[in-house]
């Protein structure tokens, strides 16, 4: 078993175990096979099927399940796979577009029959996501001992949960010696929340066990669910030769003790956030890594060396000591930190540590590293920089630094199934133009909707008997030279949002008028621009020169993002909010103070908030967790007149958000019983209020001096 099968060479067994056999019946076939023999899975699409296959062979001798033919295997609806017993590989077969209706998607398990010396290799999971992005499952999940998860494609994974866990809660996990090789783990989205890692090695709980996994050889392409893109909480296993690839997190020694990181390249290219090695705990190896263009900092940097808290418990943050950082070479990376965290709580600076033989280079830098908390535990020995600047620093030489060769495609080279070709997803800029006048054509125009259509409304008033349900990326507009806004009201006589995004779709608006004015013998409207509660799918919302307006309960808000969605970009300019008795913009559904959040990316410019009694901007992620680097927010040359006066209110109010710069704003008779600008800020958020009037209006609150 040292070399990667083919379907070719797995085939030869058919004669021994007969033909292709509908996959319903590969378990009694598993069942009765001996050690060599070849189960031929029949081509087809198979839905709804709950899969337990137990072995009995050897690795040298498995019994092997196959399909009749590359990739013609898929499996699809509420369908699940349990491997289990000794012996067995399975390979080549095609997760897409189903869900698992319990558990992970495969498990190297059943309740507690564990799998030993098993494989799964050339198999593909793909889209393979449940109806909401919270509902929780793993992809696959790995257990027993000396098992191989290997040449494997997995993408699109858009809910809550791993991509690859190995579980170490059973009898005889210590030692258990997986081995994870030669993978495409790929276009894993930001999730904005903690639990969303790629890879996971244990768990808190797990961090003294000696687990001696091997995660080796396999890229990581866009792996973006939060920061631990590898998450190890076990010791003594070893992480060397991966290539991540623009992944917006890092591989984390998180618990457990003499981890190894060895020969991995982090090419970040400058996208934000991306990351390299965090470290915390002790006796580790960081040897002969190479970080190119990783842009991150603190938790997300190139290198971090996490300060610890006194007499933590495991599932906190134990000291590092007894860590070496050698022969690693850093170019164009925005931070090596140590003492990450520093805090009023994690006060244990890192101790005897060995930073030996490692290359800098970074012409926009003075200094090789951060330090946060002292670095007298430091031992630097033999290392060459080439900076902004000459460094003087005892263990540093200032001279020339090349970028080692990395051959980005020899790394690619063989990772993943052999078998497997995405299908490009080609996003369509340029669809249909249709133009409408008269409420009945927008309705039938946007159900109608495909991928970049633009919908140009004429002049007039467009009262809607029911919501718009947007379920593509399309364009609504106001037509060229028309004299004033079309608008967009409501007259149904159930109560509805006027447009609402859907899973699948994504939204641009200009010029065009909202109003929830309440028409005599309707329903009324709920939201101008809202999302549908629970989406998978993240979206795009942009809204340019609109107007927004008479919504009259505290409940009815003109953009909101309802909670369990998410976006990647909202861009809201040139927009006027008035006589509106909710929040004009709330990005505020996640309350669960946990870290959650709706939006990566929101920017707000050039807009008139007036007559609110709701909030002009309600951006909302509470709690401590730091497993995201989002949101980040720009709120510029805005005026807010009359906003939100009553007590405890906020005309703007930014909770939580990582990276936010309020600029050139107005303040009039806003936030009187309360704040103009109310913030609840961390030391390590980036926060920048600047060029901001306030006339009779209430104070900016926030935790520290801005």
């Amino acid at each position: 078993m040292k070399k990667q099968f083919t379907l070719l060479v797995l085939a030869i067994g058919l004669v021994a175990c007969g033909g292709p056999v509908n996959i319903e019946k590969v378990a009694d076939k598993v069942a009765a096979a001996k050690g060599g023999d070849t189960i031929v899975v029949a081509n087809g699409t198979y839905s709804d099927v709950r899969l337990v296959w137990k072995g009995a062979a050897t690795a040298e001798q498995p019994i092997v399940v196959v399909p009749e033919s590359e990739g013609g295997v898929v499996i699809t609806g509420a369908s699940n796979l349990r491997i289990v017993g000794r012996g067995l590989t399975v390979c080549g077969l095609h997760f897409k577009g189903g869900y698992s209706p319990e558990g992970a998607i495969v498990e190297f398990r059943k309740g507690k029959e564990y799998a030993e010396e098993c494989r799964m290799t050339e198999c593909v999971i793909e889209d393979y996501n449940p109806a909401q992005r919270n509902d929780f499952y793993d992809d696959v999940i790995i257990a027993g001992r000396a098992n191989r998860y290997d040449h494997n494609t997995q993408t699109g994974k858009l809910n809550r949960g791993l991509l690859v866990g190995v579980n170490l809660n059973h009898d005889n996990s210590a030692g258990c010696a997986h081995r994870i090789d030669h993978n495409l783990f790929a276009n894993r989205h930001l999730f904005g929340s903690n639990g969303a890692e790629t890879i996971r090695v244990g768990a808190s709980q797990h961090a003294y066990t000696s687990s001696q996994v091997v995660i080796e050889d396999n890229v990581f392409d866009h792996c973006n669910g939060e920061v631990e893109v590898v998450s190890i909480k076990s010791s003594d296993n070893i992480v060397r030769r991966n290539l991540f690839w623009e992944c917006q997190g890092v591989l984390a020694l998180r618990h457990g003790d003499r981890n190894v990181a060895e020969g991995n390249v982090f090419m970040g290219n400058g996208v934000k956030h991306t990351g390299g090695v965090r470290v915390v705990n002790a006796g580790h190896k960081v040897v002969g890594n190479t970080f190119v263009g990783v842009r991150g900092e603190r938790f997300f940097s190139a290198l971090a060396l996490m300060n610890a808290v006194p007499n933590s418990l495991p599932n906190r943050y134990c000291l590092v000591e007894n860590v070496e950082i050698v022969n690693n070479t850093f170019i164009d990376c925005a931070n090596i930190e140590f003492g990450t965290g520093c805090d009023e709580e994690r006060t244990l600076a890192p101790e005897r540590i060995l930073f030996e033989g490692n290359q800098i280079k970074n012409k926009e830098l003075v200094a090789p590293f951060m330090a946060i908390d002292r670095t007298s535990g430091f031992t630097f020995r033999n290392n060459t920089v080439e900076l902004g600047r000459k460094v003087y620093l005892k263990g540093f030489t200032n001279g020339s630094v090349e970028c080692p060769a990395v051959d980005v495609e020899a790394m690619r080279k063989g990772r993943g199934a052999g078998w497997y070709v995405a299908e490009p997803k080609v996003a369509v800029e340029n669809g249909r133009t249709v133009e409408v006048a008269g409420a009945e054509q927008l309705q039938k125009a946007v159900a109608e909707a495909e991928e970049g259509d633009v919908i140009v409304l004429s002049e007039g008033r467009y009262p809607l008997t029911k919501g718009l349900q947007v379920g593509a990326a399309i364009t609504l507009r106001a037509a060229e030279g028309a004299k004033a806004n079309p608008v967009i009201s409501f007259a149904g006589s159930k109560k509805s949002s006027l447009v609402t995004i859907v899973d699948g779709g994504s939204l641009k608006v200009q010029g065009l008028d909202f109003s929830g004015k309440l028409a005599i013998g309707t329903a009324g409207a709920r939201h101008a621009i809202t999302t549908a509660e629970g989406m998978i799918q993240p979206y795009l919302l942009e809204v340019r020169g609109c107007a927004f307006y008479d919504f009259g309960e505290s409940t009815n808000f003109a953009i909101r993002g309802a909670q369990n969605t998410f976006s990647d970009n909202i861009v809201i300019e040139d927009c006027y909010f008035h006589d509106i008795s909710g929040n004009a913009v709330d990005f505020g559904a996640e309350r669960e103070d946990i870290g959650r959040y709706n939006a990566e990316n929101i920017t707000i410019r050039r807009c008139v908030f007036e007559n609110l009694l709701g909030l002009g901007v309600n951006i909302y992620r509470g709690g401590s967790d730091e497993s995201t680097g989002g949101p980040c927010v720009v709120i510029e040359e805005c005026e807010f007149r009359n906003v939100c006066n009553r007590g405890r209110g906020s005309a703007l109010r930014a909770i939580g958000v990582q990276d936010l710069t309020i600029a050139g704003c107005r303040f009039v008779d806003s936030g009187r019983g309360g704040a103009s600008i109310r913030l609840d800020d961390t030391p390590w958020e980036k926060i920048t209020v600047r060029g901001c009037t306030l006339r009779n209006s209430g104070r900016i609150v926030a935790n520290r001096a801005l």
